[in-house]
């Protein structure tokens, strides 16, 4: 990285940098972003209910919200972002971001305040038609999604501009669930205003757009963070949308990630506008049912994105996407079996929960991938295709009124998708991996446990040979620390030399078994437990040993048992030193497991002793080799104390 303001390429993305990132919570661009993103998606719910009450009670007349009406409505809101969504994404890589953002959110506010006074007038006073009332609650709901699809890429492509790619992933994961978390609020605030005073809710709708706006315009930017690069001022706007498919064209990568926000899309659509009918119709409730049934399937995508934003970094894309997919279509088939209202919106919320999973982390993955002078155009197709998914999935329930009795066999369909879906990628993902399946499976399960629940990180690569006998030294202070030493490994399997006793544990002893770990008796005479580790490094495997002999609650390094050295010396192998740093200090068998915290694993360099090697070495030998050993943690945990 450059000195100062500069860039990171590493080949898949250039991404200007500001000359200090602070956490995202003292960040003030990005804190501003966001809450430009907040009061927008408020106003995007508020204005959602105005239009349904305008549609469906002052215009129409009607008891009640039905699926049909829904979708038409939404049909509205799509349709702008499939038609322009390419031209958006050009207009944010030559123009710039935070100017687009500002302009589309002032022009929102004035076309709610005048095209809504006029519908509620009209149609209150009668002197419009129906028909004619329709096509301006239409047409005037297109050109605000117009002004919707303008601002979207903007937005998305000046994110990684204002935080450090580290805090990429962190930075999506607290938008979404904050956008989640307000769109409950936005329900219930809605509801409530336009249920007493349509025309209150009309200038609410309208004065987020300006709150928004002001957010933008407040913003800090370095000179150049928002300036369109050299490569996007291109002619014509024909020559930029050349540019961007013959990106795209070269890389699939992008492709890729774009298909499977398509598929998210389509069937979170499907089950979108299956709500009205569901609550209605299946479980024959009000109104007040369904924004529950929205609010709580929120609730959901709120825990799954708060899961992803104690990951930090990033968590395996066969976790955050292949495995969220099937957990996904798991829910769905759940949801749609169930037999009553409450069952029913669990297992939504659970589908909700691995489906938000999903959507971060491929949205993180092509902001990650895409460079900057290009990321305008690539999601402004993204916008163009997951649009169209959603326009595929909301004409038919828009012009078919017998949709409405037909969306539970619609989410057993969209579930079935799902989880096939889900079921490839991870076949996919685990075809050509360095370790089994099972254990590549198991390994990452236990991963996604560990980033998740107890903040692990590894700080540096792993250093353990690709090939032959390897020795993996490492101090240990709780239970979790074996855990850490089995995922820290992403090519090799390391076979864990441990307490006999430590079976009687259920959750680690069940982990130690299917790992053969190979037990020893501690302060026994019996030489089984080292005749095993012996004969499995000259087998060429990878054995794992902790020298201090038991937990030091004190987190000290204490004495070694010298039978790493022995083991060392007699097979060959090399010895690795790690060092496990975690925050909280063992107490109980469970507690480690259960009590979240913080863990660091730091690697060190290969340790050889061919200087001093023996078949069979004596005291002198021994003592060389286990002094070597121990400072070579020592040292490991004087870094990460510096780093604490």
């Amino acid at each position: 990285m450059a000195q100062g303001r500069g860039t990171i390429n590493s080949g898949k993305a250039q991404t200007p940098l500001l000359e200090h990132f602070p956490p995202l919570a003292r960040n003030r661009n990005y804190l501003l972003l966001f809450g430009s993103y907040v009061v927008s998606v408020l106003g995007d719910r508020v204005h959602f209910l105005v239009m349904l009450q305008l549609l469906c009670i002052v215009i129409l007349r009607q008891q009640a919200v039905d699926s049909q009406h829904f979708a038409q409505l939404n049909l509205a809101m799509f349709l702008p972002f499939f038609l322009l969504a390419p031209l958006a994404g050009i207009v944010a890589d030559r123009i710039p971001r935070r100017r687009i953002m500002i302009s589309c959110d002032l022009a929102r506010a004035v076309l709610v305040v005048i095209a809504r006074t006029v519908l509620l007038a009209g149609a209150m006073e009668r002197w419009m038609s129906v028909p004619q009332l329709l096509w301006l609650l239409f047409g005037s709901e297109v050109v605000l999604s117009i002004f919707g699809e303008m601002f979207s890429p903007a937005r998305a492509a000046i994110l990684p501009n204002l935080v450090h790619p580290r805090q990429l992933l962190q930075a999506n994961a607290w938008i979404n669930p904050a956008g989640t978390i307000v769109t409950l609020i936005g329900f219930l605030v809605g509801g409530w205003l336009v249920t007493r005073n349509l025309s209150y809710a009309m200038y609410v709708d309208a004065v987020t757009y300006c709150i928004s706006a002001v957010c933008v315009i407040t913003m800090r930017l370095p000179p150049g963070v928002d300036q369109p690069a050299p490569a996007t001022r291109g002619p014509t706007i024909r020559a930029s949308l050349q540019q961007g498919v013959g990106y795209l064209q070269r890389h699939s990568r992008p492709l890729q990630v774009i298909a499977l926000e398509l598929g998210f899309f389509a069937i979170s659509t499907a089950i979108l506008n299956s709500l009205p009918s569901l609550v209605h119709r299946r479980f024959h409730l009000d109104s007040r049912y369904l924004y529950f049934t929205m609010a709580l399937t929120g609730l959901g995508m709120i825990a799954g994105a708060l899961a992803l934003s104690r990951a930090k970094q990033n968590i395996p894309k066969e976790i955050g996407i292949g495995w969220s997919v099937v957990l996904l279509g798991i829910g769905l088939l759940l949801a749609a079996h169930a037999q009553s209202w409450p069952v029913m919106v669990l297992w939504l919320m659970v589908a909700a929960c691995f489906g938000s999973i999903m959507f971060i982390s491929v949205d993180t993955l092509l902001q990650r991938i895409v460079p900057d002078f290009m990321r305008g155009r690539v999601m402004g197709v993204r916008d163009l295709v997951t649009t169209a998914g959603l326009i595929a999935m909301t004409v038919p329930m828009a012009l078919l009124p017998s949709i409405n009795v037909l969306v539970v066999k619609l989410i057993y369909a969209m579930g079935s998708v799902s989880l096939l879906l889900g079921i490839g990628l991870v076949i996919i993902y685990y075809r050509g991996k360095a370790l089994p399946p099972g254990q590549a499976i198991a390994l990452r399960i236990l991963r996604a446990y560990m980033v998740v629940w107890h903040g692990y990180r590894q700080i540096g690569p792993c250093r353990i040979p690709a090939h032959g006998p390897v020795i993996v030294a490492a101090n240990q202070r709780s239970r979790l620390d074996p855990v850490a030493l089995l995922i820290s490994s992403p090519r090799r399997f390391i076979r864990l030399i441990f307490a006999q006793k430590s079976y009687q544990n259920v959750f680690l002893g069940s982990l130690l078994r299917c790992s053969h770990a190979i037990p020893v008796n501690r302060g026994s005479t019996s030489a089984a437990g080292f005749r095993s580790a012996l004969r499995a490094l000259r087998s060429g495997n990878v054995v794992g040993i902790f020298p201090d002999g038991f937990i030091a609650e004190s987190g000290l390094l204490q004495l070694p048992h010298p039978a790493i050295a022995a083991l060392a010396l007699m097979s060959g192998a090399p010895v690795v030193p790690v060092y496990v740093h975690s925050s909280h200090r063992h107490r109980r068998r469970l507690w480690d497991f259960l009590r979240p915290g913080k863990v660091r694993l730091y690697y060190g360099a290969p340790l050889r002793f061919t200087d001093i090697s023996s078949r069979q070495p004596d005291q002198s030998a021994l003592e060389q080799c286990t002094v070597r050993i121990m400072h070579a943690i020592a040292d490991l945990q004087a870094k990460a104390d510096s780093h604490a």
